[in-house]
C-alpha cells in the first residue's frame, strides 16, 4: 500500500538543494490541470441542468437528464480504472479531457431535451473518465499518512480558483440583451446566452488537456505477472478481499440515491427564485469556497482524526441543503439558497475528500484507480435511479393533484419532496457509524494473501 513518491524533501541537506527545483517545476503543471479541471467542471454542472430547463425539459425529463449524467459519468468507471491501472493515469486523463473538450462545444448547439440526454450521455461516459485517474495519479504522489491532506489541497486549489470563473461568467452572461428565463415564454430568448458558459468551458478543458502533457507520471505499467495475477481480478474479487470497502460500498451506495434525489429539483426552485444569472454565479461561488475549504481543511482533519468522523459529519452537513431550499422556495428568498450552501459546500469538500483517500487505504498501488472508480460505478448506479425515482415521484404527484409544471401548485410538490429528501439524507448518513474506523488496519491480513 506505499506510494512510489512523495513531494517530501530528502532530509539530506545536498540532494535538498537539487530536487526542490525539480520538485516545484512537477507541481507546476499539476497545480494548472487542477484549476482548469475545476474551471471547466464548473462550467458544465453550474448551467447544464438549467440549460435543460430553458429547451423544455419536463420534470420528468430533467429527471432522466441528471440520471444519465450521473450513470454515465460513473457506469464506465471500473473500466477506465482498470485502463488506468494497466496502461497509466495519463492515457486516460487524455481522453477524458479530449472528449469534455470537444463535447461541452457542441452543447449549446442542442435544441431539444434528447439531444441534450444523448450528448450528456458520451460527455459523461468518456470525459469522466478523467476522475479515477486524476485520484490515482494524486495517490502515487502521497503518503498513506498524509494522503487526505495532499489530495484536499491540490483540489482546493483548483475548486477555489474556479469561483473567479463562475462569478465572470454569471457577470458576462447577465451583461448580454438575453433575458434571465424567469418565465416559460421567454426560455428560447434566454437560450443563445449558454453559449458563453459552454464555449468557455471548452476553452478551458483544451487548457486542462494541453497542461496534463507535462504531468511527470510516478506510476509505472505493470509487468506480465503483475498483470496476470492482479489486474485481471473481477469486480467481485476486488470488493470481497476487503472487508473495510465491502462495508463502505451498499452505505455510500443507498446515500448518493437519497442525494440524487434533490439534483433535478434544485434547478427548478432556482429559477423561481434566484432573479439574474449572477445570483446564480453567486449561489456556486458561495457552494464552491467553503467546498474548497473543505477539501483542504477536511484533508487534513482526516489524516489527523480519522477519516470515518469526516464522512458521516459531512453527510449530515447534506441534509440541511434540501432543507434550505424548500424554505427559500416558500419564502421566495434566495439568501436562504446561498445560507445552506455555505456547510453544504463544506460538507461536500471535506467528504469528497475522505472518501476517495478512503478508497485508496483499501487499495494496493496496482488497484488504487480501480478501487476508486468501482466505488464510482455504484454510485453512478444508485444516482441515476434517485434521480430518476424523484421525476417518477413528481410526475405522479402531479398526476394525483392534476396540476402541471407550470401551474403554482406545483411549488407544493417540490416543497414536498425536498423535505422527504431531507429525511432520507438524515437516514442515510445514520448508517455510516457502521463503516470500519481505518482500512489500513487491515493492511496485515492483504499481505498475507487472507482477503
Amino acid at each position: 500500500m506505499s506510494s512510489n513518491a512523495t513531494f517530501t524533501p530528502s532530509p539530506d541537506k545536498d540532494t535538498e538543494s537539487v530536487k526542490r527545483p525539480s520538485e516545484r517545476m512537477e507541481k507546476i503543471p499539476i497545480y494548472t490541470t487542477s484549476i482548469a479541471w475545476a474551471a471547466g467542471r464548473s462550467s458544465i454542472f453550474t448551467y447544464l441542468s438549467y440549460f435543460g430547463v430553458v429547451i423544455g425539459a419536463s420534470p420528468l425529463e430533467q429527471s432522466i437528464l441528471t440520471s444519465v449524467r450521473n450513470l454515465g459519468s460513473n457506469i464506465f468507471q471500473s473500466i477506465w480504472g482498470w485502463l488506468a491501472d494497466l496502461r497509466g493515469r495519463k492515457l486516460v486523463m487524455t481522453i477524458g479531457l479530449a472528449t469534455l473538450a470537444l463535447t461541452i462545444f457542441l452543447t449549446p448547439f442542442v435544441t431539444n431535451p434528447f439531444e441534450l440526454v444523448l450528448i450528456s450521455i458520451i460527455m459523461t461516459s468518456l470525459g469522466f473518465s478523467f476522475i479515477p485517474a486524476w485520484i490515482a495519479f494524486l495517490g502515487d504522489y502521497a503518503s498513506e499518512e498524509k494522503r487526505a491532506s495532499f489530495i484536499g489541497f491540490i483540489n482546493s486549489i483548483g475548486t477555489l480558483s474556479s469561483l473567479f470563473v463562475i462569478l465572470l461568467l454569471g457577470w458576462w452572461m447577465d451583461s448580454t440583451p438575453f433575458p434571465f428565463p424567469t418565465e416559460i415564454a421567454i426560455y428560447a430568448e434566454s437560450k443563445p446566452v449558454f453559449f458563453i458558459p459552454f464555449i468557455t468551458g471548452a476553452i478551458i478543458f483544451t487548457i486542462a488537456l494541453f497542461s496534463e502533457l507535462f504531468l511527470k507520471e510516478k506510476y509505472t505499467a505493470r509487468n506480465r505477472a503483475v498483470i496476470r495475477d492482479e489486474l485481471h481480478l473481477s469486480t467481485r474479487n476486488l470488493i470481497d478481499r476487503n472487508a473495510p470497502f465491502k462495508r463502505l460500498l451498499p452505505i455510500n451506495s443507498f446515500f448518493k440515491f437519497c442525494m440524487s434525489m434533490a439534483w433535478p429539483i434544485f434547478p427548478f426552485v432556482t429559477l423561481r427564485v434566484a432573479h439574474t444569472w449572477l445570483e446564480v454565479s453567486i449561489l456556486w461561488a458561495v457552494f464552491n469556497l467553503p467546498r474548497g475549504l473543505g477539501q483542504s481543511f477536511g484533508g487534513i482533519i482526516a489524516d489527523r482524526f480519522g477519516k470515518k468522523i469526516v464522512i458521516i459529519l459531512s453527510r449530515f452537513g447534506y441534509a440541511i441543503v434540501p432543507f434550505g431550499y424548500a424554505v427559500g422556495l416558500v419564502t421566495g428568498n434566495v439568501w436562504f439558497l446561498l445560507l445552506v450552501n455555505i456547510p453544504g459546500g463544506f460538507a461536500f469538500g471535506a467528504e469528497d475528500t475522505a472518501i476517495s483517500s478512503y478508497s485508496l487505504d483499501c487499495s494496493t498501488v496496482d488497484t488504487r484507480a480501480r478501487y476508486y472508480s468501482i466505488l464510482l460505478t455504484f454510485e453512478g448506479v444508485f444516482a441515476f435511479t434517485g434521480s430518476l425515482f424523484a421525476g417518477l415521484l413528481m410526475e405522479i404527484l402531479l398526476s394525483m393533484l392534476h396540476i402541471t409544471d407550470k401551474d403554482p401548485g406545483f411549488e407544493n410538490v417540490l416543497m414536498i419532496l425536498l423535505l422527504l429528501i431531507t429525511a432520507l439524507r438524515i437516514i442515510g448518513a445514520v448508517f455510516h457509524k457502521y463503516i470500519y474506523s481505518n482500512p489500513l488496519d487491515f493492511e496485515l491480513e492483504k499481505q498475507l494473501g487472507t482477503f
